[in-house]
């Protein structure tokens, strides 16, 4: 049985205003190309409503450092109000969409112990014992990889927030 443990919380980035989604699906999926990354869409719809386009893109990015742990970055990505405009930029005329877009990222760690004789409750209970009156031992494995996945997504977070302030300054 694996078990799941939440380290980034309701990480939120709000945008509104101009910007390619193609060119946002792009940066994510570089940004995970350099991270070493593994993607698993969970789900991407789209619909149409009076007021424009409904996009929503859900996304896991993780990758496997050591044998019984995975890094899990999940990118939920919601873009309301979608509409395609026209600009006039240096004397061509370019397409890109206009969108109201919230992104929610979640960081987490799945580790896979039950196999390990660690997981044991009585070694578990004296090792808690000794750790906590006695002499720090070190972290355990679940510890030691909080690290990388809390430095992912707020790179992630950073990267997106660069991307949306260089369209509105592309554009604006």
């Amino acid at each position: 049985m694996v078990e799941k443990k939440q380290i980034v919380f309701d990480l939120r980035l709000s945008y509104n205003g101009p910007l390619s989604i193609e060119e946002f699906y792009k940066e994510v999926e570089k940004w995970m190309e350099e991270k070493g990354l593994q993607k698993d869409i969970k789900r991407k719809s789209e619909d149409v409503v009076s007021k424009g386009k409904k996009i929503e893109w859900i996304i896991e990015a993780w990758k496997n450092p050591v044998r019984a742990v995975k890094h899990v970055v999940r990118l939920r990505a919601m873009f309301n109000n979608v509409k395609e405009i026209k600009l006039k930029r240096k004397g061509h005329t370019v397409k890109i969409n206009q969108a109201d877009a919230l992104l929610v990222i979640d960081g987490f760690l799945e580790t896979s112990m039950t196999s390990r004789w660690t997981q044991k409750p009585l070694y578990s209970f004296f090792r808690t014992l000794y750790d906590k009156y006695i002499w720090l031992i070190g972290s355990t494995i679940t510890e030691a990889n909080e690290a990388p996945v809390t430095e992912d997504c707020y790179d992630l977070h950073k990267r997106l927030k660069a991307f949306f302030s260089l369209y509105k300054m592309k554009v604006g």
